[in-house]
């Protein structure tokens, strides 16, 4: 027991100091290194106060750049147009400036390096994190190469607007302007959060030179091909998106601890993890120097993951089958040597495993259910505690599963079973998701050896030699896995804790092999029920001002019905929330769009800017007019025809689309066509925004502890509808 307790916490122990990032270096640290403190003076500026598009701010953001870039010698060059993106049934327009500068190479003929950030933001969050540190890194690494000399090559590094309006500026850029075709590899920065390690968690396609070129640079990386090949699968897109469309080497860094600061107030100067900016800027400067001397090839894929982040393992999809098929054959004999040695029961083994595995699946999926309709942000206040509790609940439910089925006199072959699992894994991540294989394979591989030495070098005999050996090799694994398991959890877990089952298999895996690796049930039980009170903490404790849940009270105005509401999107319905939108609030189907729900209440009309939508008929088109007052920070239009369904195509400034819904900022006056439906009525509906509260109207209490604006918060929004029939 005293075995298997000590290498689960030492492993834990050393999976937290593996991911903690590396200290910040000063300001006044030499030239030729990346200094986290001389970025904070970027950050501390730029991130004074919310800077989105339209803002004021935005404007100061922009002009700091622009001079910024000059002081360090360099020509900043702008492009302003008015980009329009589309996909999903979604259209988003807005104006943007990107900015643009060059630090000239020896050989200016040469394919050049993008380095690429965003300085715009959303609104009500200063950005310090989303992504004044990628800009700041920017320009600190633009600092360092600067003093290093001439580089080989140009180096470009662009500061894209309207990111998170939909990667706008990127679109631009990508689209329209004459230096993409100069281009040979892109480096992004990124932020979800504002703390953590910096993770490589994207590439450009054909991958194997990029990284191996980074790989030869960089010291203490932290990036795996399994979250390279998951992140493709999903929705999510950053600026890097539209460099991958083009078929462009390239490495996409973030990083995302403490994602309360993600798109909300908290993401200051002041709360940002320097540590963190520091590994940003030592990642992408390794990047940027390797790229600067080669431009990588583009011929495959490769598998690549850090081991406990000190250093980068690379190899191709064929040495993972070697590696594979080791694994398979040490496994084999492992359990033969075993077998031989120790005749364990296979029918309590098979039990003992599924369950193992199953009630931790089970109590997770539970854990996960308890949210209800939580807003996301809701849930992640105490995240160090939902990952604890989480983590804690997997792990002793395991365990006391396991062991629940052993036998004083003939042990359950629970580990053996376990191993068989797992290599059927290993064969379905070989077969369809080669880049993600290793790791099962790598724990499967850790092991069998484990297994080949207890019972085969040592004969089963649990010395104190076996168990130093075995207890290395199983804790160093585990710290391994279990730092995966944190990058798991804290991109998916707080809203998916099922999640954990995955590196559930091969933390129970190593700890059940290693000689008095099982715990009693009892300790297995302690653990369970302290990381179910962890989790119902996390998931229960009050708001406070370093836990805060977001809110986003709206004025509401329906111009068609004449009546005004207060409304609040986001909340659970807590006191704050009904006295604000006082005692006859409700939660339900909005009265002016029943698609939504949220909790309102009818308020007094007050003066509003005006708004207004006109519809006309143009041969087979039909013209959608809508004008805002000055200062709107967006208008938004949905067409739905009587049968429910959206327009065939809808074709914006002689564009075709498939959008059904369409958002553009900066919305003075605009007009956009659509098909005359076949069902010959159409239904549109607009909302426009503006960002101040109505002066008329009884003004809201400033934010109690515990809340933090979030969006658009103490917006107005005029609500119209209109109907075209034939």
């Amino acid at each position: 027991m005293r075995n298997g307790f000590l290498v689960l916490v030492a492993a834990v122990a050393l999976a937290l100091w593996c991911s903690e990032p590396p200290a910040p270096k000063a300001a006044n640290a030499p030239a030729d290194q990346f200094s986290a403190g001389r970025a904070f003076l970027d950050i501390a500026e730029i991130a004074q106060r919310p800077h989105p598009i339209g803002s004021a701010d935005h404007e100061r953001v922009k002009a700091y750049l622009v001079s910024r870039l000059t002081a360090m010698g360099l020509t900043p060059v702008t492009q302003s147009e008015r980009i329009l993106r589309q996909g999903h049934g979604r259209a988003v327009s807005a104006p943007i400036t990107n900015i643009i500068a060059t630090l000239k190479g020896a050989d200016a003929q040469a394919p050049a390096v993008l380095v690429m950030s965003h300085y715009d933001t959303v609104p009500d969050s200063p950005g310090a994190a989303d992504d004044t540190a990628g800009v700041a890194s920017a320009l600190e690494i633009a600092h360092v190469m600067q003093r290093a000399g001439t580089p080989p090559r140009d180096i470009i590094f662009l500061f894209t607007d309207g990111e998170e309006m939909g990667l706008l500026g990127a679109t631009a850029f990508f689209a329209h302007h004459p230096l993409v075709s100069h281009i040979g590899a892109v480096i992004n920065l990124e932020a979800r959060g504002d703390s953590g390690r910096v993770n490589m968690f994207e590439t450009g396609p054909n991958n194997r030179a990029a990284i191996a070129l980074w790989r030869a640079e960089v010291s203490h990386p932290t990036a795996n091909s399994l979250a390279s090949a998951i992140y493709k699968l999903m929705p999510n897109d950053t600026d890097m998106t539209l460099s991958v469309q083009r078929g462009l080497p390239g490495l996409n860094f973030a990083f995302m601890g403490d994602e309360m600061a993600y798109h909300t107030p908290v993401s200051t100067p002041e709360h940002i993890n320097l540590g963190s900016v520091q590994d940003m800027g030592n990642s992408a400067l390794a990047a940027v120097k390797a790229f600067a001397a080669t431009i990588p090839a583009q011929t495959e894929n490769s598998v690549y993951s850090d081991f406990l982040g000190v250093f980068l393992i690379q190899y191709s999809f064929f040495t993972g089958w070697v590696l594979f098929a080791a694994a398979a054959l040490a496994m084999f004999t492992a359990i033969f040597l075993a077998q031989r040695s120790t005749p364990f029961a296979w029918g309590r083994g098979i039990l003992g495993a599924l369950f193992a595995i199953g009630v931790p699946a089970l109590l997770l999926w539970l854990a996960g259910l308890s949210f209800g309709a939580v807003h996301h942000y809701m849930r992640v206040a105490y995240f160090d505690y939902l990952l604890a509790g989480a983590g804690l609940i997997a792990l002793g439910a395991g365990l006391f599963c396991a062991g629940s089925f052993e036998d004083r006199w003939r042990p359950a072959a629970v580990w053996q079973v376990l191993m068989l699992i797992t290599l059927a894994l290993a064969t379905a991540f070989q077969l369809y998701m080669p880049e993600g294989a290793y790791v099962i394979v790598w724990p499967l591989l850790a092991a069998s050896c484990i297994a080949i030495l207890r019972y085969g070098v040592f004969r089963g005999e649990d010395h104190f030699g076996a168990v130093l050996v075995t207890g290395l090799v199983a804790l160093i694994f585990i710290a391994q896995v279990v730092m995966m398991a944190l990058m798991a959890f804290t991109s998916l877990g707080v809203d998916l804790p099922l999640v954990l089952v995955a590196p559930l298999l091969p933390v129970l895996l190593l700890t059940l092999v290693v000689p008095g690796g099982r715990l009693p049930r009892a300790v297995s039980l302690l653990i369970l029920i302290g990381g179910a009170a962890l989790f119902a903490y996390g998931r229960m404790a009050p708001p406070t001002s370093t836990h805060p849940q977001p809110t986003i009270v709206s004025y509401v105005y329906d111009a068609g019905s004449g009546k005004a509401y207060r409304a609040e999107y986001l909340s659970n319905g807590d006191a704050w929330t009904k006295a604000v939108l006082g005692p006859n609030a409700q939660k339900g189907p909005l009265p002016w769009f029943s698609r939504r729900s949220g909790w309102f209440t009818e308020t007094k009309a007050v003066p509003v800017p005006s708004a207004d939508l006109s519809v006309a008929r143009l041969g087979d088109k039909l013209e959608v007019t809508m004008t805002a007052a000055p200062g709107a920070a967006y208008a938004e239009l949905s067409f739905r025809d009587k049968a429910g369904a959206g327009p065939e195509e809808l074709m914006p400034a002689a564009k075709q689309s498939n959008a059904r819904d369409v958002r553009y900022f900066a919305p003075d006056r605009f007009t956009w066509e659509v098909p005359v439906p076949k069902s010959g009525a159409l239904e549109i509906r607009a909302s426009v925004l503006y960002p101040e509260w109505p002066e008329a109207a009884q003004k809201l209490p400033s934010l109690p502890e515990g809340k933090m604006a979030f969006s658009y918060h103490a917006a107005t929004e005029v609500m119209l509808k209109r109907e075209w029939k034939k």
